[in-house]
């Protein structure tokens, strides 16, 4: 395939992305293809050149824009990369990379829209066809994989790959400033969450709460609960949209895939949409007052009962201690063995 994949980096947003994946990404495919790798970084200097040319590209573009600056706004920057491929020099492409994640994404998926080209969300890899590419990629929570093919130019994200030998760091360095009108940013606001638990990636035990938990004050107390056990507060679907939970607490197929050790779902029913974004191999510790909820089909654990008779005394148990919880136990084993003597 003749046409160049681009790989489209937005130094200026450093702090916030990888922006040497898409070029890394890009080269990956290219040997596979035959095809020729464009970089288009916005900002940079000589030194981020040849980062690319030694990751792989063969021709780099530094583009600058006066009115971009720090923070830059992704808006501005979808904007710059739009002007630079309606440039003769770039058009023809195929296939045009982005960094890993909500920021690059969100950039691909605006540039799709602008070129009317195929939007392909994160993909694990993507190959060259007769006709096009396929994009392989995970889909359901990472519970399966699909492949993607189109024919028209689209627009992807990729994480870097693991080992990549470097090149020589030779190619064409072009420079421009460009001057198109950009779009308003828009503004920031910024505001405490009041949560102090960990991020849901990577944790151990994350306690999640769904509709049953009846609104902000339900959510304080399983706030509560997940600080004593040093975990990860979650909610599903229905409490985000209620605005009980932020948006990146959300667990589910439109939301974020977990896979703690426990997960303890409190008032949550137990939906498809939300058990996609639950690993397979945690073990689930269920508290809901429907005794016919879905969410005890998935249960090691289950306890049918209202929450508000469950989480008072085991937050005040946790306060006292881990050592208090071990009493209570052995306490209830005696009382059953002498009843039962």
């Amino acid at each position: 395939m003749s046409s160049p994949i681009l790989a489209l980096a937005p130094v200026i947003l450093e702090d916030a992305v990888d922006w040497l994946a898409p070029v890394a990404a890009a080269a990956s495919i290219a040997q596979g293809g035959g095809a020729a790798v464009a970089a288009v970084l916005i900002g940079g200097d000589d030194e981020t050149a040849r980062a690319a040319l030694m990751m792989g590209a063969n021709a780099v573009w530094i583009v600058a824009h006066p009115d971009v600056v720090q923070p830059a706004d992704v808006n501005q920057v979808s904007a710059v990369f739009a002007d630079m491929l309606s440039r003769s020099e770039l058009q023809g492409f195929r296939l045009a990379l982005l960094p890993a994640g909500p920021i690059g994404e969100a950039i691909a998926a605006t540039l799709a829209v602008r070129f009317d080209a195929a939007a392909l969300g994160l993909c694990a890899n993507i190959t060259f066809t007769e006709t096009g590419v396929a994009a392989h990629r995970a889909a359901y929570g990472g519970r399966a994989q699909m492949t993607l093919t189109t024919d028209a130019p689209c627009f992807g994200a990729m994480r870097r790959p693991k080992a990549r030998d470097a090149r020589a760091g030779e190619g064409p360095v072009h420079r421009l400033e460009l001057t198109n009108a950009l779009p308003t940013p828009l503004p920031i606001a910024r505001r405490d969450s009041g949560l102090s638990t960990p991020n849901l990636e990577g944790a151990k035990v994350v306690v999640s709460g769904g509709r049953g938990m009846g609104g902000e004050e339900g959510f304080a107390e399983l706030n509560e609960l997940a600080t004593c056990l040093g975990a990860a507060l979650g909610g599903s679907l229905p409490t985000v949209d209620a605005g009980w939970a932020p948006v990146f607490r959300q667990v589910g197929q439109s939301g974020k895939f977990v896979t703690p050790d426990v997960y303890v779902a409190v008032g949550i029913s137990g939906t498809p949409q939300h058990m996609a974004g639950i690993g397979s191999n945690t073990r689930i510790v269920a508290i809901n007052k429907d005794a016919d909820a879905d969410i005890f089909r998935f249960a090691e654990v289950g306890i049918v009962a209202d929450w508000k008779e469950i989480l008072p005394g085991l937050i005040g148990r946790l306060r006292e201690g881990p050592d208090s919880l071990t009493l209570a136990a052995a306490g209830r084993g005696a009382e059953k063995g002498q009843s039962g003597a």
